[in-house]
């Protein structure tokens, strides 16, 4: 048996409540389970690791029958599972405003029988970074932040001081359908400017430009490549229709973390960089590959002719500037090799078919 009582979900044998689960929401957290697991395994090797989830949620979903769990409980299942692996320990941040998702948090990880203890902090997730930041002079190890508000009031500026941590990442929700329903509006102003970090967004309002969600997707884009090199943005559409619901950016100086992420996202997409609902998700597997292959040959035919580029300066150039994936880019590259359009002089890679970082791709 079970109970709703103002959103929350109550189910015999747990004393915890529930959320229920929307199908981005699960994918969502998928994505990130994944690529944590991933960020665990490269840079955990080396360094101690922070994992900052800064809206903690309460930790526990239901869809239909079935139970899930949160960002939380995922991230600290994958550092419990490398755990022996790993140079030094990870630390897990939880922010969480409401006392009440607190302690149910609380009640998910003993449930679970995590073992390792989470930081708890209860308040507000911009107030509570920057009073870190302050009394850390921002000296961390890498950092993850997991930022997943349910609305938008989120800094530009501590953006900009999170990104000053060295190997720090961000992955981000900027909830586009409540922005754009309320950019514009006087009372709010204030908070837009410190969303965007500028006042720019006014132009879009003034123009009324035909593609209003393009500009602004992009306007933010523009901002947060000032404060990190690679910066790519996932669109989430609605479950049952497609229209934009939200879209997630992941903020990363380093390449690799960029093709993890894209790589790890298109794995519960069904191939693509971005969420279309399990509908449209199911039509894209009728796909034809060769459409897609055809598409970046005629890229990379147009950009690069009649250059000499390594591998890695190429996916350096492109892998947060297209939406495809650099196993796409390989693939690409190893038919226009087929096809006499390209040569390829080996240098990192020891097989004539393979293609990695140091192999210098010659264009005709």
């Amino acid at each position: 048996m079970w109970g709703v009582n103002m959103g929350k979900i109550y189910m015999d044998g747990y004393d915890f409540f529930f959320w229920n689960y929307e199908g981005q929401t699960k994918m969502k957290h998928e994505v990130l389970e994944e690529y944590i697991d991933k960020w665990i395994k490269i840079v955990g090797c080396y360094h101690k690791l922070n994992y900052f989830d800064c809206f903690g949620g309460c930790g526990a979903y239901k869809d239909n029958d079935k139970v899930y769990y949160g960002s939380p409980i995922r991230v600290a299942k994958a550092v419990q599972k490398n755990q022996q692996n790993l140079y030094r320990k990870v630390n897990i941040v939880i922010i969480e405003k409401e006392e009440e998702n607190i302690e149910n948090l609380k009640k998910v990880f003993e449930y679970n029988q995590i073992t390792i203890k989470p930081y708890f902090i209860q308040g507000d997730f911009d107030e509570e970074i920057n009073k870190i930041f302050d009394a850390t002079n921002g000296n961390f190890a890498p950092t993850f932040f997991f930022i997943d508000p349910f609305g938008f009031k989120i800094n530009y500026d501590t953006l900009k001081r999170i990104m000053t941590v060295p190997k720090s990442e961000i992955f981000l929700n900027f909830m586009y359908t409540r922005i754009n329903e309320f950019l514009g509006a006087e009372k709010i102003e204030k908070t837009i400017d410190k969303l965007f970090g500028c006042d720019d967004w006014k132009k879009i309002i003034n123009e009324r430009s035909n593609n209003r969600e393009q500009d602004i997707v992009s306007l933010y884009r523009r901002q947060l490549k000032r404060i990190s090199k690679f910066v790519y943005y996932y669109r989430i559409s609605f479950p049952n229709r497609d229209r934009t619901y939200y879209y997630l950016f992941h903020l990363t100086n380093h390449q690799k973390g960029c093709v993890v992420m894209k790589s790890s996202f298109a794995k519960y997409n069904y191939g693509k960089v971005e969420y279309m609902g399990p509908k449209h998700g199911y039509l894209s597997l009728f796909d034809q590959e060769d459409i897609k292959l055809y598409e970046i040959k005629q890229y990379l035919l147009n950009k690069y002719s009649n250059t000499k580029i390594s591998f890695y300066d190429i996916i350096e150039e492109n892998i947060d500037e297209v939406p495809y994936l650099e196993s796409d880019i390989r693939s690409a590259l190893k038919e226009l090799r087929k096809e006499g359009k390209v040569e390829v002089k080996h240098i990192t890679s020891k097989t004539e078919n393979s293609i990695q970082d140091k192999d210098l791709i010659i264009f005709s």
